[in-house]
């Protein structure tokens, strides 16, 4: 049977030989009823969320990278890129035969990464000597971030992190190109 609001009587309209009732009198507890029910309540929502947060649920906040540069918070990238973009395959690096996923950059791919965002510092590979550098850019809006994410067909999230790198060795001389780290986040 349904209830309906208009069957529950006002204060003002009870029946004159109504009585009290004696559930809960045997508490040691000096509120009133409706605060017992607002206590039983509170308790049940905060049960709740904790059981949420328990089974995986993450609070939906923007990413910081190792050098406290900001990354995008959706992994979409409709914030960065309200119409998407085009994403461009990688050019080196574990992911060159995987679905695309970043864009932009002379070189992209997994070996300017570093614990999942773009490395920093000077590095020596043979004769080649190479400094990294993380950086921010607007991505087209007025908000400054490291880093995106974006969604392959196969369910895949990634990050693509920005930075520069520059080269010293055989074959450069100091040149600085746009460099796009690759990581996978799930």
């Amino acid at each position: 049977m349904p209830l309906d609001l208009n069957d529950i009587p006002g204060v003002d309209e009870a029946p004159a030989d109504a009585r009290p009732t004696t559930a809960l009198r045997r508490l040691d507890f000096s509120g009133s009823r409706r605060t017992l029910f607002k206590a039983i309540a509170l308790g049940a929502v905060t049960v709740g969320a904790s059981a949420l947060n328990l089974f995986g649920a993450r609070p939906a906040a923007a990413e910081t990278g190792p050098y406290g540069l900001s990354g995008w918070d959706r992994n979409d990238c409709k914030d960065a890129y309200p119409n998407g973009y085009a994403e461009v395959g990688d050019t080196t690096g574990a992911y060159v035969n995987t679905y695309a996923a970043c864009l932009s950059g002379y070189w992209r791919g997994s070996v300017y990464c570093e614990a999942g965002w773009h490395k920093y510092g000077t590095y020596q590979n043979g004769a080649v000597q190479s400094q990294h550098v993380p950086m921010s850019t607007s991505c087209g809006t007025s908000t400054m971030k490291n880093s995106w994410k974006w969604t392959t067909p196969d369910g895949k999230v990634w990050r693509c992190s920005d930075g520069h790198s520059t080269y010293w060795g055989p074959g450069h001389n100091g040149q600085t190109y746009l460099t796009i780290c690759r990581a996978l986040v799930q």
